[in-house]
C-alpha cells in the first residue's frame, strides 16, 4: 500500500473552528504528514437515534468515506455530536481503512464536572484523533496503557495514554510504510 501523504480534516455538523486549528497544528508533530481541511459535511439526520439522543458513528463514518480523494490521503471527520456504535453506550471515535471519525462531545472537561480547561481539551482531541488515524492506517489496539493505541474505555484511559505511539506501534508504522518520515 502506498504511504500516506496527507490528512484531510472534515468537519461534520457544527465544529468549533479552534478544534480544526489545533489539529492542523498538532497532528503533523505526531504523524509527520501535512494536514489540510475540506469543506464541512452536514450531520445526516438519518444517523440520529432520538431514543439515545446520539448519532450512529458507523453511519457518519460511511458518509465520510464517500468523499473522493486519492489513496494517499487519510480522512479525519470531526463532529461535536455525541456518537455511539453497536454494543457500546458511546465512542470517542471510530475508524476504517483510510478514514477516521472523532467526536469532541465527551472530550470536554465540563462533561465530567470539571472546570473548562482548553489545554486538557486540546490534549484529548489530539489523542483521540491520533488513535483513530492509527486504526485508519491499519494499527490494532495496543496492550501498553501509555500508548495512544490503547483502547479508551473511559476518559481516564485517554488522559493516561496521551497522543504518542509506543516504540512497538511506531515500528509497525515504519514497517508498514504508511507515513512519511519526518
Amino acid at each position: 500500500m502506498a504511504e500516506c501523504q496527507e490528512t484531510m480534516l472534515v468537519p461534520i455538523g457544527k465544529v468549533d473552528p479552534m478544534v480544526i486549528t489545533w489539529l492542523k497544528e498538532d497532528l503533523p508533530k505526531i504523524l509527520s504528514i501535512p494536514v489540510t481541511k475540506s469543506p464541512p459535511l452536514p450531520l445526516n439526520p438519518r444517523h440520529f437515534f432520538k431514543e439515545r439522543n446520539q448519532y450512529l458513528a458507523d453511519g457518519l463514518l460511511a458518509d465520510l468515506t464517500t468523499i473522493i480523494h486519492d489513496g494517499n490521503t487519510l480522512s479525519l471527520g470531526i463532529t461535536g455530536a455525541d456518537i455511539y456504535t453497536a454494543g457500546l453506550n458511546f465512542v470517542f471515535g471510530i475508524a476504517t481503512t483510510g478514514s477516521a471519525l472523532i467526536s469532541t462531545f465527551r472530550l470536554r472537561p465540563e462533561t465530567y464536572g470539571m472546570s473548562p480547561n482548553p489545554g486538557l481539551y486540546r490534549w484529548r482531541i489530539l489523542t483521540e484523533a491520533v488513535h483513530e488515524l492509527g486504526h485508519a492506517i491499519g494499527l490494532p489496539h495496543c496492550e501498553y496503557p501509555g500508548c495512544v493505541m490503547f483502547f479508551s474505555n473511559s476518559i481516564t484511559d485517554t488522559d493516561r495514554k496521551g497522543p504518542e505511539f509506543c516504540f512497538r506501534c511506531r515500528r509497525r508504522i515504519e514497517w508498514m510504510g504508511k507515513l512519511r518520515e519526518g
